[in-house]
Protein backbone atom coordinates (compact mmCIF):
# COMPACT_ATOMS: atom_id res chain seq x y z
CA UNK A 1 0.00 0.00 0.00
CA UNK A 2 2.77 2.45 0.91
CA UNK A 3 4.62 1.49 -2.26
CA UNK A 4 1.56 2.45 -4.37
CA UNK A 5 1.29 5.80 -2.57
CA UNK A 6 4.97 6.51 -3.16
CA UNK A 7 4.63 5.60 -6.84
CA UNK A 8 1.53 7.80 -7.18
CA UNK A 9 3.34 10.69 -5.49
CA UNK A 10 6.32 10.24 -7.79
CA UNK A 11 4.04 10.26 -10.83
CA UNK A 12 2.25 13.38 -9.57
CA UNK A 13 5.58 15.10 -8.93
CA UNK A 14 6.97 14.39 -12.40
CA UNK A 15 3.80 14.94 -14.43
CA UNK A 16 2.14 17.84 -12.60
CA UNK A 17 4.22 19.47 -9.86
CA UNK A 18 7.44 19.72 -11.89
CA UNK A 19 5.90 21.52 -14.91
CA UNK A 20 3.83 23.69 -12.55
CA UNK A 21 6.91 24.76 -10.58
CA UNK A 22 8.98 25.37 -13.68
CA UNK A 23 6.10 27.38 -15.16
CA UNK A 24 6.05 29.62 -12.09
CA UNK A 25 9.82 30.10 -12.25
CA UNK A 26 9.76 30.92 -15.99
CA UNK A 27 6.98 33.47 -15.51
CA UNK A 28 8.79 35.00 -12.52
CA UNK A 29 11.92 35.41 -14.63
CA UNK A 30 10.09 37.03 -17.55
CA UNK A 31 7.46 39.12 -15.80
CA UNK A 32 8.21 39.09 -12.12
CA UNK A 33 5.71 38.86 -9.30
CA UNK A 34 3.10 40.90 -11.20
CA UNK A 35 2.92 38.32 -14.00
CA UNK A 36 2.55 35.45 -11.54
CA UNK A 37 -0.29 37.25 -9.74
CA UNK A 38 -1.96 38.02 -13.07
CA UNK A 39 -1.90 34.31 -14.00
CA UNK A 40 -3.19 33.30 -10.55
CA UNK A 41 -6.20 35.57 -11.15
CA UNK A 42 -7.05 33.84 -14.45
CA UNK A 43 -9.65 31.07 -14.79
CA UNK A 44 -7.19 28.16 -14.88
CA UNK A 45 -3.85 29.23 -13.40
CA UNK A 46 -2.71 25.67 -12.71
CA UNK A 47 -3.12 24.71 -16.38
CA UNK A 48 -1.37 27.86 -17.58
CA UNK A 49 1.67 27.26 -15.39
CA UNK A 50 1.83 23.60 -16.49
CA UNK A 51 1.70 24.60 -20.17
CA UNK A 52 4.40 27.23 -19.63
CA UNK A 53 6.70 24.77 -17.87
CA UNK A 54 6.04 21.57 -19.82
CA UNK A 55 8.85 21.90 -22.37
CA UNK A 56 11.48 22.58 -19.72
CA UNK A 57 10.05 19.84 -17.49
CA UNK A 58 10.34 17.34 -20.35
CA UNK A 59 13.99 18.26 -20.84
CA UNK A 60 14.65 17.88 -17.12
CA UNK A 61 12.81 14.52 -16.98
CA UNK A 62 14.91 13.31 -19.93
CA UNK A 63 18.12 14.26 -18.13
CA UNK A 64 16.95 12.62 -14.89
CA UNK A 65 16.02 9.49 -16.81
CA UNK A 66 19.49 9.34 -18.36
CA UNK A 67 21.03 9.31 -14.88
CA UNK A 68 18.57 6.86 -13.32
CA UNK A 69 16.16 5.16 -15.76
CA UNK A 70 12.58 5.31 -14.56
CA UNK A 71 13.12 8.23 -12.22
CA UNK A 72 12.29 10.96 -14.74
CA UNK A 73 9.45 9.03 -16.34
CA UNK A 74 7.92 6.85 -13.65
CA UNK A 75 6.46 3.49 -14.57
CA UNK A 76 2.68 3.54 -14.71
CA UNK A 77 0.80 0.36 -13.91
CA UNK A 78 -1.85 -0.75 -16.35
CA UNK A 79 -4.52 -3.41 -16.32
CA UNK A 80 -4.48 -5.71 -19.33
CA UNK A 81 -7.35 -7.99 -20.23
CA UNK A 82 -7.61 -10.51 -23.03
CA UNK A 83 -10.93 -11.14 -24.67
CA UNK A 84 -11.44 -14.53 -26.25
CA UNK A 85 -13.38 -14.57 -29.51
CA UNK A 86 -15.54 -17.63 -29.88
CA UNK A 87 -16.43 -16.89 -33.47
CA UNK A 88 -15.64 -19.57 -36.02
CA UNK A 89 -13.69 -17.70 -38.65
CA UNK A 90 -11.61 -20.63 -39.82
CA UNK A 91 -14.20 -21.91 -42.30
CA UNK A 92 -14.90 -18.58 -43.94
CA UNK A 93 -11.21 -17.59 -43.88
CA UNK A 94 -10.24 -20.81 -45.60
CA UNK A 95 -12.97 -20.40 -48.25
CA UNK A 96 -11.80 -16.87 -48.89
CA UNK A 97 -8.19 -18.00 -49.13
CA UNK A 98 -9.04 -20.79 -51.57
CA UNK A 99 -11.04 -18.46 -53.81
CA UNK A 100 -8.21 -15.90 -53.79
CA UNK A 101 -5.63 -18.55 -54.62
CA UNK A 102 -7.83 -19.88 -57.46
CA UNK A 103 -8.17 -16.36 -58.87
CA UNK A 104 -4.39 -15.84 -58.70
CA UNK A 105 -3.81 -19.20 -60.38
CA UNK A 106 -6.14 -18.38 -63.27
CA UNK A 107 -4.51 -14.95 -63.74
CA UNK A 108 -1.06 -16.55 -63.76
CA UNK A 109 -2.24 -19.05 -66.37
CA UNK A 110 -3.50 -16.23 -68.57
CA UNK A 111 -0.21 -14.36 -68.08
CA UNK A 112 1.83 -17.45 -69.03
CA UNK A 113 -0.30 -17.91 -72.13
CA UNK A 114 0.16 -14.28 -73.17
CA UNK A 115 3.90 -14.41 -72.55
CA UNK A 116 4.35 -17.61 -74.53
CA UNK A 117 2.29 -16.26 -77.47
CA UNK A 118 4.16 -12.96 -77.49
CA UNK A 119 7.53 -14.68 -77.37
CA UNK A 120 6.56 -16.73 -80.47
CA UNK A 121 5.77 -13.55 -82.33
CA UNK A 122 9.15 -12.06 -81.39
CA UNK A 123 11.02 -15.17 -82.55
CA UNK A 124 9.23 -15.09 -85.94
CA UNK A 125 10.29 -11.51 -86.65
Amino acid sequence: MAKDQLRDFHLFAMESALPFGIGIIKNAKTGGFQKIMHIFKSKEPFSEFIVDGEASAKTLRDKIDQLIPGLGYPVVSVDVTVEENDHDYEGSDQDSLVSTLNRIDSQLSRLRHLISNDSLKIDNQ
